[in-house]
């Protein structure tokens, strides 16, 4: 896909609403994942090339032609 804002990750498509250095947020609090999660309205986190993105997983349509 060209949009920058849309990612494939093993075969799944994900929507990124926010990038941040992995060095800005502190993990080792407890439920930092879940809060941030949270607060971005996101239901997925991944940590890759020393950024944390904050995703939603875009859901697979499935339907039958009528």
């Amino acid at each position: 896909m060209t949009d920058k804002n849309i990612i494939e990750i093993q075969g799944k498509l994900f929507q990124v609403k926010r990038k941040f250095p992995e060095s800005r947020i502190n993990l080792e609090i407890e439920d930092s994942v879940s809060t941030l999660k949270q607060y971005y309205h996101c239901d997925t986190m991944f940590r890759a090339q020393g950024l944390l993105w904050l995703c939603n997983e875009i859901k697979e349509v499935k339907y039958e032609e009528l």
